[in-house]
C-alpha cells in the first residue's frame, strides 16, 4: 500500500474512522516509536514496551468508531500508555501500590513529610539528568515531552530531518535510562502516585 501524507493527525482520525487504513497507518508511523520509547522508561523491556505499544494501536483500530480523543492524539496515546503500565506494575507490586493508595492524604496534609521531601529530591534528579544531556539532544527531548511535539514538527522547527530528531530522542532516552536507573524503583513510584492525583 503507497503509504499516504495527511496533514495531521486530527485529519488522519477523521479518516481513520470512516476505516480508513492509510491513515491508520499515518498514526502508527508518527507516534509508534515515541509511544515505545516512553513505555520504555517504566517497563525497561523493549521487547514489553513494544507489545504493549502494539496493543494501543490495536485498540485504537478495533474502536476507532467510538473513540473520545479530548487533546491531542500524541496525549491520548501517552495517558493510555501510562495507564497500561501502572496497571501492570500493579499486578507485580500489589501490596506497594495498595499502601500508596490509602497513604495519599498523608503525602498531602504533610508537606514536611519525609516523602515529599524524597519526591522532591526525586525530582532535582531527573531534572539534573536531563540538564546534562547533550544541548541539541536535550532540547529535543524537551521539545518531544514538554511541548508534546511530533518528530516532524521538531524537524520542521529545528531545520533537520525527522531521522536525525528520531536519533536524538533515542540519544536522550538511552542516556536518562543509564543516569536514572539506580532510582527506577523511586521514580515509578513517583510517577504513579502523581498519576493517581490526576
Amino acid at each position: 500500500m503507497h503509504r499516504q501524507d495527511f496533514k495531521s493527525d486530527a485529519e488522519a482520525l477523521w479518516k481513520m474512522v470512516d476505516g480508513d487504513m492509510a491513515a491508520y497507518r499515518f498514526l502508527f508511523d508518527q507516534h509508534f516509536s515515541d509511544l515505545c520509547n516512553f513505555l520504555l522508561i517504566y517497563l525497561h523491556s523493549k521487547e514489553l514496551s513494544e507489545e504493549i505499544a502494539l496493543e494501543i494501536f490495536t485498540f485504537i483500530w478495533e474502536k476507532r468508531e467510538t473513540l473520545q480523543i479530548k487533546a491531542t492524539f500524541k496525549s491520548y496515546l501517552f495517558a493510555a500508555a501510562k495507564n497500561r503500565a501502572i496497571s501492570l506494575y500493579r499486578k507485580e507490586q500489589r501490596k506497594l501500590f495498595t499502601s500508596i493508595d490509602s497513604g495519599q492524604s498523608f503525602f498531602l496534609e504533610d508537606s514536611s513529610s519525609p516523602n515529599l521531601l524524597e519526591n522532591i529530591e526525586l525530582r532535582e534528579i531527573i531534572n539534573s539528568a536531563i540538564d546534562k544531556l547533550p544541548e541539541k539532544s536535550r532540547q529535543i527531548y524537551l521539545m518531544a515531552w514538554e511541548e508534546n511535539l511530533s518528530h516532524k514538527e521538531i524537524a520542521e522547527q529545528m531545520g533537520i530531518t525527522p531521522k536525525t530528531v528520531e536519533n536524538h530522542v533515542g540519544i536522550a532516552l538511552r542516556k536518562l535510562r543509564e543516569s536514572l536507573n539506580p532510582y527506577y524503583q523511586q521514580i515509578f513510584v513517583m510517577f504513579l502516585f502523581f498519576s493517581l492525583m490526576d
